[in-house]
């Protein structure tokens, strides 16, 4: 009976021990939140996977290449569900895709909540960067301009660019601090991928609403000659934007339009840095090492989308997240009795 008690002791023991060992500590490995976006039922992924949102696994890569960990976001939680998450993690990265700001319960209607959640936190004291990419960085002006639509048209679709500085450039905060390798890259090389179909001008900071309170870092323009602006960060705030796509520089590998060269690659992963290390300027953490492990991205398992004809490698695939939240805690719970049972077989050999 001794012994039996012993082994299941040492079992829990054993099994609590990865949570011990976790790092919570968020300004050497930071954790950000990255947004999930809605899948359509008529998509493509929709129609070989279970999920009703995704999140691109290059961002997740782009956070942990740089030495960060990925904690997912869910679309179609009430305000108080973002509140307490934005208050357990490091920083916020709006991922680009294809989907509408009016979605109800979608991406538009959790990155409004995200957004001014993370302006409270700056507005008093607490330093917690946001970044946002394509269609990140138009639902970040979108959203700090009160809903006023400021977009144009563009055509800048499978287009590698080189950037076009501004003179003031190195004034910004972005690129303050790039070596002259990074900025001769970025506006020497096509190195910048771009696949979108709306932008922003210069024009459209000058709006009320926005008051002229964005640096516009860079300009490009589209395949019909276009204007558009391609870089910025806001003035007060530590919020940035880029219209193009670093992470599919580093990690997504469908097209042969998105480059790949050892510029790209290494002009794409300042971007990461930048962000990580921004993040690590904030010192949220979660309560403890079990609740962090829980809430991390290794929870859940990439897919293989690329191979059905997706325009990314991989994909998280989530559920409502109301109607699987039991089947979710079940799965955990599963998982760390399975383990223990394990580690239990192995001590019973051993006696």
């Amino acid at each position: 009976m001794l012994r039996t008690i012993s082994s299941i002791s040492l079992c829990l023991l054993l099994g609590l021990l990865p949570f011990a060992a976790a790092d919570v500590n968020g300004t050497i490995s930071p954790i950000i939140g990255v947004l999930a976006q809605e899948t359509y039922p008529d998509g493509l992924v929709a129609k070989h996977f279970n999920g009703t949102s995704y999140i691109a696994a290059s961002y997740v890569k782009f956070v942990e290449g740089a030495g960060g960990r990925v904690v997912p976001i869910g679309i179609g939680h009430n305000r108080s569900y973002y509140e307490e998450l934005l208050r357990k993690i490091n920083g916020l990265l709006l991922p680009g895709g294809a989907t509408y700001f009016n979605e109800t319960n979608g991406y538009g209607d959790a990155g409004e909540h995200l957004i001014a959640i993370a302006k409270q936190l700056n507005d008093n004291g607490t330093y917690f960067p946001v970044w946002g990419t394509c269609l990140g960085m138009e639902l970040l002006v979108f959203k700090m301009a009160n809903n006023t639509e400021t977009r144009s048209n563009c055509q800048s679709v499978s287009q590698a660019l080189a950037l076009e500085l501004k003179q003031d450039y190195k004034e910004s905060r972005l690129f303050g601090g790039a070596s002259e390798e990074v900025i001769w890259q970025l506006s020497n090389e096509n190195v910048t991928y771009n696949y979108h179909r709306y932008c922003y001008t210069e024009q459209s900071f000058t709006v009320p609403k926005l008051n002229n309170s964005w640096r516009i870092m860079s300009l490009n323009h589209d395949l019909n000659g276009f204007e558009f602006v391609s870089t910025i960060e806001h003035l007060t705030y530590p919020f940035y934007g880029v219209q193009f796509h670093p992470e599919k520089s580093l990690y997504e590998f469908v097209s042969k339009d998105v480059p790949h060269s050892s510029a790209a690659v290494h002009s794409a992963q300042y971007f990461a840095d930048f962000f990580i290390n921004e993040a690590r300027r904030n010192s949220h953490s979660y309560a403890n090492t079990t609740e962090q492990a829980l809430a991390l991205i290794y929870n859940y398992k990439p897919e293989y989308t690329s191979i059905i004809g997706s325009g990314y490698v991989q994909q998280y695939l989530f559920e409502d997240p109301y109607r699987n939240a039991a089947a979710t805690q079940f799965s955990r719970f599963y998982l760390y009795f399975a383990f223990c049972g394990f580690a239990l077989a192995a001590l019973m050999q051993l006696i």
